[in-house]
């Protein structure tokens, strides 16, 4: 006696069984070819592979839809494979889904072809299998995917991780660093330059995705902390980074590989005066010298700031830090800095005679501007509050 479940199946397997796999394996492949700009250019043996899978997929989407058991866990094995190969070719995982997708409308289509008039509750059962079956396979591709990603991506940042360290060295380059860049797809240079990236309150992975994405656009790039950090052999921009206008990139100049590692250092010691600074958009060290300097010796910074700065700090005394701060706002305009305070001229220059007695600064003097201007940085740094002292040069 039949069971009711093979009763309720045996209508669908019916379908199913009229439908010729190999003849379809091939259609679908061509179809996926023609409307997946990622499988039009697969080469001809991927096409193989191509072709092969489906015919597996077939025999898996039959035996299910023609039971409504769904295959266990192993019988997917060859359907993985297939998704990591696609995935070390570079297949989009957009483009892997959306396949799937014109298979299920392919799929549903054959049922209704090769299903008779008097069939119709056997191909609505169908309808919902093939919706199950569908979820199924996306759900095992795309977790394979996301696996088989993970693993390019951290074998690729290990290669390049070797590769920057080798450069910011001192020691001169050798046939390994040659096969190593080669590998990585980026020339081996006489020159580099350096560069450091952050994404201003952007989670670890938003940095991770930029590295992996800069290292397929043929710069050396690799995550750092809560930055990316790497090597171009051409002038890394903004536009590059497509991130938006929230970004803060710091570069240098280019640099022979003997320098690589102070040079890299400065970079990033201009990054983290940008981020104190609430900075963003393009910070170049050419531009920044004083800050990288004072940056390099932060004990002797905060020396100055204390001696500077501290015996203006206590009490009413407070408000002579802020008017020293507007000061070089205004880029040493007094007029300029008595609209900003809203105060005359002659309170202006009693608080700036007041400055000068207590800290033993001459104001006249450029070199005693430059002593002020670095305390008055590191005091915003103290406070992680950004000014528009950070953009202003005396």
């Amino acid at each position: 006696m039949a069971s009711p479940a093979g009763d309720r199946y045996a209508g669908a397997a019916a379908i199913v069984a009229r439908i010729p796999r190999r003849e379809v394996a091939a259609a679908m492949a061509s179809e996926l070819e023609s409307h997946v700009a990622a499988f039009a250019r697969v080469s001809e043996q991927s096409h193989a592979d191509i072709v092969r899978g489906l015919q597996r997929s077939l025999g898996r989407w039959s035996r299910f839809l023609s039971t409504g058991v769904m295959p266990p866990d192993a019988d997917f094995e060859p359907l993985r494979e297939w998704a990591r190969a696609r995935t070390s070719e570079g297949v989009r995982l957009e483009d892997l889904l959306r396949a799937f997708g014109l298979l299920h409308q392919m799929g549903w289509g054959l049922l209704r072809r090769h299903a008779r008039a008097e069939e119709s509750e056997a191909l609505l059962e169908l309808a919902g299998l093939l919706a199950r079956y569908i979820d199924q396979v996306s759900a095992v591709v795309a977790e394979t995917y996301l696996a088989e990603r993970a693993l390019l991506v951290s074998e690729e940042e290990r290669l390049t991780q070797t590769l920057l360290d080798r450069l910011w060295g001192d020691s001169p380059a050798t046939p390994a660093d040659g096969e190593l860049a080669q590998r990585l797809g980026v020339p081996l240079a006489a020159a580099f330059t350096p560069f450091a990236v952050a994404l201003p309150g952007r989670p670890a992975h938003r940095h991770a995705a930029l590295a992996a994405r800069l290292r397929r656009g043929g710069w050396l790039a690799v995550t750092q902390s809560e930055c990316v950090v790497g090597l171009s052999s051409r002038s890394l921009e903004l536009s590059d980074l497509a991130e938006g206008a929230e970004v803060l990139l710091a570069r240098g100049e280019p640099t022979p590989r003997g320098e690589l590692g102070a040079a890299r250092e400065e970079v990033a010691v201009l990054l983290e005066h940008g981020r104190r600074a609430g900075r963003t958009g393009l910070l170049r060290v050419e531009e920044h010298l004083l800050e990288v300097i004072v940056g390099r010796s932060p004990r002797l910074a905060a020396r100055l700031r204390a001696r500077l700065l501290e015996p203006l700090a206590v009490g009413e005394r407070a408000e002579l830090v802020r008017t020293l701060r507007t000061l070089l706002d205004c880029r040493m305009d007094r007029a300029a800095t008595s609209a900003a305070l809203h105060v005359h001229r002659n309170t202006l220059a009693y608080r700036l005679r007041r400055i000068e007695e207590m800290n033993g600064l001459d104001l006249s003097r450029p070199r005693d501007v430059a002593y002020a201007y670095v305390a008055l940085q590191q005091d915003l740094a103290g406070e992680g509050t950004p000014a528009g002292l950070s953009g202003a040069h005396p």
